[in-house]
């Protein structure tokens, strides 16, 4: 199971500050917080109580009913506390939801024991404090986490963690790939990814500003893998492609024919939706290489297939394989845990291109936008667009405009997702395949854009980069 919303697990060890920081961030964040101390069953609380250290056996259902609070809020989100002292806690934890997150914090035995002597409200007695550190197994490279020092006034652990929360991190799928995630995951945080081999880098996407295009090629960088020579543009949008300027010319930029097209056409497009918004210094840098059906390049011993799906989110998307591992970059075919949008594309496009993407057998998907996943996504994904077909449907025979149906729409399932004012121009795009208008046809923007801030209360959605 999969996190559509951020899941924290708090951890360290007693004193830490657990609960004070995990109420905070769920007061800034909007979260709910649940004290992982009151998931612990009262012959462990007792065997504490006394000074008795417990054991594997004693900690395991209470790892299960965490893992199982944690299941429960995949779509809506939440922290909790654990102590998740060693790496094998964690992993419990972190089977039962992908994309959980990991807060250590972090401060010496002394400080801790100081802490301790001021508290009279646990049940833990500071003679087993000892016991902690030497259980505690840090967290390592490969974990999706942050080690936050608890030492200085507590307001600034909590804004440390938060940014840790918010921060891009890299994850390895597999030897020589990985996939960059920007959490939430929101309008302008998109996904990417690099492979190499150790003298060859192949980027997938770059990212919507300056500032965030540098951490990726400074993330690349401190992988261990050399400066990007190849990067491959999913489609045009540009939180998938203002970054190409911190690459090019250095690094060929690769994409479908028409992805170049649409870069070269729209400009600086996400200055138009955010002229607020601080996107830096961005200089337009469409493909210079670019393919109509496939192309197969080389990282080494790893091979890179771009597949052209068609018309799906856009008239350029590209699927980006790896056979051998296993591993897809969909680009935003796929949404994990936020509302497809394919204004621009096309609805039947997006559904064949799903059809497409499972016919590949991955083990391992990176959508667009959200955590690493499954396959599970394209089934998500269907059954969202298949909901605005229907709405569509019963709309348009009705005689009804995409906002008046979008308005009065019943979400269900879909209410969890983000971004639920994407379903306005879902609709127009259904409506135009409806009235027998070619797939990617333009859409009126002004109608289109104008309709979705209407469905957010009267405004443009925010840019979250």
């Amino acid at each position: 199971m999969a996190a559509h919303a951020p899941l924290v697990v708090v951890m360290g060890v007693t004193g830490s500050g657990k609960s004070t920081v995990g109420e905070a961030l769920s007061e800034r964040i909007g979260l709910p917080f649940a004290e992982g101390d009151d998931f612990h069953p009262p012959s462990n609380i007792e065997k504490m109580s006394g000074g008795t250290p417990l054991n594997d056996d004693d900690r395991l259902p209470w790892l299960d009913a965490i893992a199982s609070w944690l299941a429960g809020r995949t779509a809506s989100g939440g922290i909790i506390s654990c102590s998740a002292l060693k790496r094998r806690y964690r992993d419990r934890l972190a089977g039962a939801v992908d994309g959980l997150f990991f807060l250590h914090l972090d401060g010496s035995p002394e400080l801790i024991g100081e802490r301790l002597e001021e508290r009279r409200d646990h049940f833990m007695p500071k003679g087993l404090l000892r016991s902690q550190f030497d259980a505690l197994e840090p967290l390592t490279a490969d974990e999706n986490g942050a080690t936050i020092s608890v030492a200085g006034p507590p307001e600034g652990v909590v804004q440390r963690s938060l940014d840790a929360i918010r921060a891009p991190y890299p994850l390895q799928l597999a030897p020589g790939v990985h996939a960059y995630v920007q959490p939430d995951g929101g309008w302008c945080l998109s996904n990417a990814g690099f492979v190499s081999d150790g003298t060859t880098t192949l980027l997938v996407d770059t990212a919507a500003t300056e500032s965030r295009a540098l951490k990726l090629r400074d993330t690349v960088l401190a992988s261990g893998a050399p400066q990007p020579t190849m990067v491959v543009n999913t489609h045009h949008h540009g939180d998938h492609t203002y970054g190409n300027s911190v690459f090019a010319p250095a690094a060929a930029v690769i994409g479908h024919r028409n992805c170049r097209a649409e870069v070269a056409a729209n400009g600086k497009q996400l200055h138009l939706l955010w002229p607020d918004n601080d996107f830096g210094e961005i200089t337009v840098n469409p493909p210079n290489l670019t393919y109509d059906d496939t192309l197969t390049l080389h990282v080494g011993d790893t091979e890179v297939q771009l597949i052209h799906p068609g018309v799906a989110h856009t008239t350029g998307d590209t699927i980006v394989w790896l056979p051998q591992q296993r591993v897809v970059f969909t680009g935003d075919l796929a949404f994990h845990g936020g509302s497809p949008f394919i204004p621009m594309g096309s609805l039947t496009g997006s559904l064949a291109a799903l059809d497409l993407l499972r016919s590949l057998g991955a083990r391992t998907v990176v959508a667009g936008h959200g955590s690493v996943t499954d396959p599970g996504v394209f089934d998500a994904t269907e059954r969202y667009l298949r909901f605005v077909a229907d709405l569509a449907q019963e709309g348009y025979a009705a005689g009804r405009t995409p906002l008046e149906v979008a308005r009065t729409a019943d979400l269900g399932e879909f209410a969890a997702l983000r971004e639920p004012e994407r379903l306005a121009p879902n609709l127009h795009r259904a409506y135009a395949e409806l009235q027998g208008r070619p797939p990617g046809v333009p859409l009126d923007p002004l109608q289109v854009f104008g309709d979705m801030a209407e469905l957010n209360g009267g405004t443009m959605p925010t840019c979250h980069a």
